[in-house]
């Protein structure tokens, strides 16, 4: 790779790119088998992600959002990946935007082909849902602190008339809703085939003094459903709790707080993935304010299975 290239790449896992080099990058990525790979394999970060998001963010230009205001400094988002594995098992989907995810994934024209499946989609209108607020301990339940509530002030749902209300604890700083799959639900991959799990969701917190932002998590266990929350809580003291993960944290201008967010991440599930927990919360409070409004609506989790047939020979 050229010299300037490699500095690219640098640029983009830095978190410091501006939107042209973006630009080159999603085409250098897209044309450049070598330039992916070398992507992937500087896709590393200290393994204290959890602490990123304050720092260093980076302007996404393809945020959805809900008002007119085309000022290029409305928000801020980054990503961050996490492996305490080697990154051998397959790329991390989880890139910076949209289009560079597609660049990593799917090369234009008709190399790939993709079947996708719908998990789950979530727009809480069930008045009488009931969670429970600890970690996942079994697959395809929702978990966490959050109510199904209709939106006040005039604020209207993304989807239908209700919304969940995620409600942090006193003190905490932040507050988030779980739920595990369990890929022994699903057919295996066939050969050939590549699978990844998309999750996306939309957020607001209208009415509050605070300045949340939001994000989506999505992270691989060998473990079975059963095992996955111990798992989690023991992954500062093995490397081999988490075979690979990726989040994405999105953190809007206070005058932005009041429109729908959509945040979204995509994993490109490793080799011996039997559980993935997907989270999606907010973060960045206050814990000395009152706690406001969060507000989550319009959760979708997909499987998406992708095909490259074989190279035709010259």
């Amino acid at each position: 790779m050229k010299e300037e290239e490699l500095n690219l790449l640098h640029r983009y896992l830095d978190g410091v790119i501006s939107p042209d080099e973006l630009k080159h990058l999603e085409e250098l990525l897209r044309t450049n088998p070598e330039a992916r790979s070398t992507l992937r394999s500087l896709a590393t970060i200290d393994a204290k992600w959890q602490e990123l998001g304050t720092k260093e963010l980076i302007k996404e230009p393809n945020e959805k959002r809900v008002s007119n205001d085309t000022s290029p400094e409305l928000s801020h988002t980054r990503f961050s990946w996490f492996s305490l594995k080697p990154l051998a098992a397959g790329i991390v989907g989880g890139v910076l935007t949209t289009s560079i995810l597609w660049a990593l994934a799917t090369p234009q024209g008709d190399a790939f082909t993709q079947t996708s499946q719908k998990i789950v989609s979530e727009d809480f209108e069930d008045s009488d849902i009931e969670l429970p607020i600890h970690l996942p301990v079994k697959a395809n339940q929702w978990c966490g602190r959050l109510v199904s509530v209709t939106p006040k002030g005039g604020t209207s749902a993304f989807e239908g008339t209700r919304v969940g209300r995620l409600i942090p604890k006193a003190g905490n700083r932040s507050e988030s809703l779980s739920r595990i799959v369990d890929l022994h639900d699903y057919p295996d991959l066939e050969s050939g085939y590549v699978r990844s799990l998309r999750v996306k969701g939309s957020f607001t917190a209208p009415f509050t003094g605070q300045n949340p932002g939001f994000h989506v998590r999505i992270v691989a266990f060998s473990q079975a459903p059963e095992d996955v929350r111990q798992a989690w809580r023991d992954r500062w003291n093995s490397d081999a709790m988490i075979l690979q993960g990726v989040e994405r944290k999105h953190l809007p201008e206070k005058d932005e707080q009041g429109n729908w967010h959509e945040v979204s991440a995509s994993l490109e599930i490793p080799e011996g993935t039997r559980s993935i927990m997907v989270t999606l919360g907010v973060w960045h409070l206050n814990p000395d304010m009152s706690v406001p409004d969060l507000y989550l609506d319009a959760v979708q989790v997909q499987l998406v299975d992708t095909y490259k047939p074989p190279a035709k020979p010259n």
